[in-house]
């Protein structure tokens, strides 16, 4: 992974190379946000430079903002109604997109707090839209691999994309990420997004396998009870996790390669185990809505965007494309409910949601 030292040594550049489709380098002084980033992407990010032409993000942690500019996206908010949060955004629709982000005091407290915001609300869902316009989704699923292919587990938040993804690899699945995949539905490969873990109280309890180090139950258990006294005195929901990577708590090599998606199991809380239904003309642009719908990145970036009319339209169509095109090449959608699968299902997963393209 490249660095660049710049004045004097004390502005560094580091860049993250998401394989070959987009770039993000981060530009700052600040040894935190470094770290912060660096524990999130290190085991994403692929040595090399990213492809010709491939976008590349900037992200400028800066003591004020930018004067505007024609075309520029400032965004201000009160985050839960606790910290405010000052972005500019210049050139969304170009090949080289920089993001200013206002320097704040709580990344001299508690870095993960601001780094979440940045990097969820912002960074990533940029990300998301310049990974569209290539044909690669920035899928919110979890994944894994096993004989060479790969599912999706594609799922609103608190399905069990976490739980079951782990759980299937006493099954003798790969783990390729739990919460973020990128998928190039040009020629149906998944990469994986090895991100840590969002460790919650429930995750402590139902990792099959999982041996949570002494020091991350306590954070995990105090983050709890933080929470609960955020949630009565904000009287808003908080999801404060704690973040750990997977070869962390499991014995071996855990994560999975590159892999050609062999079915994609869309989980839900209801119905049957397994409910497979083929993609035809009649229902593509449906079932691809339905997996827009229980993305993340998509609504943080039309919040982002919110005064910009013709670009949300134009996003909401180039989004369905991409997914529709995924649910076209692998020919099948199997709908999975997590909360009734016994231990056979979970042997003969693959087998269950295999696409009719696979």
């Amino acid at each position: 992974m490249p660095r660049t030292a710049l004045n004097g040594g004390q502005i560094v550049v580091t860049s993250y190379n998401f394989y070959g489709f987009l770039t993000v380098d981060l530009v700052t002084d600040h040894r935190g946000w470094r770290r912060y980033l660096d524990n999130e992407y290190l085991r994403i990010a692929q040595p090399g430079d990213a492809a010709p032409g491939a976008p590349t993000v900037r992200v400028e942690l800066v003591g004020r903002l930018p004067e505007r500019q024609p075309g520029d996206v400032v965004h201000e908010t009160r985050f839960k109604g606790l910290f405010r949060y000052r972005t500019l955004v210049r050139g969304i629709d170009t090949e080289r997109v920089t993001v200013y982000f206002a320097r704040h005091w709580l990344d001299r407290v508690y870095m993960n707090a601001i780094g979440v915001y940045l990097q969820a609300q912002i960074l990533e869902p940029i990300m998301y839209y310049k990974l569209l316009q290539q044909g690669v989704l920035l899928m919110h699923a979890a994944g894994v691999t096993k004989d060479g292919t790969a599912t999706l587990l594609p799922a609103y938040g608190g399905t069990g994309k976490t739980t079951l993804s782990i759980a299937l690899l006493d099954q003798g699945f790969r783990f390729l990420g739990d919460d973020l995949l990128l998928v190039d539905t040009a020629d149906l490969r998944v990469h994986p997004y090895p991100r840590p873990l969002h460790i919650f109280t429930y995750n402590v309890r139902s990792l099959v396998g999982a041996r949570i180090p002494l020091r991350y139950r306590a954070a995990v258990y105090a983050k709890n009870v933080l929470r609960f006294v955020l949630e009565r005195v904000m009287r808003t929901e908080f999801l404060i996790s704690t973040r750990i990577h997977a070869d962390e708590i499991f014995a071996g090599d855990v994560f999975g390669e590159v892999a050609p998606i062999g079915g994609i199991a869309f989980l839900r809380k209801e119905g049957p185990a397994f409910a497979p239904v083929d993609v035809t003309d009649e229902n593509a642009r449906v079932l691809a809505a339905g997996i827009a719908q229980s993305a993340d990145l998509n609504d943080s970036l039309r919040e982002l965007m919110a005064h910009d009319g013709p670009f949300l339209a134009a996003f909401t169509e180039l989004e369905l494309d991409v997914i529709e095109e995924l649910l076209r090449g692998t020919g099948r959608l199997t709908h999975v409910n997590s909360r009734a699968l016994t231990d056979a299902d979970r042997a003969r997963f693959a087998e269950l949601t295999r696409g009719t393209a696979a």
